[in-house]
């Protein structure tokens, strides 16, 4: 089995200077877990397990493997998208590395611009954290 990191997120931020800035009111994140498949039109990413909702500061255990990336939604309390944000498992598992299996960061969103606060642990223990 592969290495698992230990992920939550702390917090995000939306830049205050778009037009259509306004406060988000009881946020939530819905983070999908999606694998690399080869098809015949090219490599494409799919969830094969069900949609997390962590509540803030918490965390959840995610396994790292070539090809699986986290697809990370901010929603408000509407279902509205906030932010949203993709990643590689296997880029994060390396920057924590480097950092001695501890890390924290503030991955940037492709849209609308902003930001959200990512802490991750590292282990190389084959069974999830109890």
């Amino acid at each position: 089995m592969s290495p698992f990191l230990r992920i939550g997120f702390s917090s995000f931020e939306i830049d205050p200077g778009l037009a259509y800035y306004e406060e988000v009111v009881n946020p939530y994140c819905a983070v999908y877990m999606k694998e690399a498949i080869d098809t015949e039109k090219g490599q494409v990413y799919k969830q094969k397990k069900p949609t997390m909702y962590p509540p803030w500061n918490t965390t959840f255990d995610a396994h790292v493997h070539r090809g699986r990336i986290m697809h990370v939604m901010v929603k408000d309390r509407t279902a509205e998208l906030k932010l949203e944000v993709t990643v590689a498992l296997d880029s994060l598992a390396t920057r924590c590395k480097k950092e001695n299996g501890k890390l924290e960061i503030w991955v940037s969103a492709a849209e609308p611009l902003g930001f959200i606060s990512v802490f991750i642990l590292q282990s190389e223990k084959t069974e999830p954290y109890t």
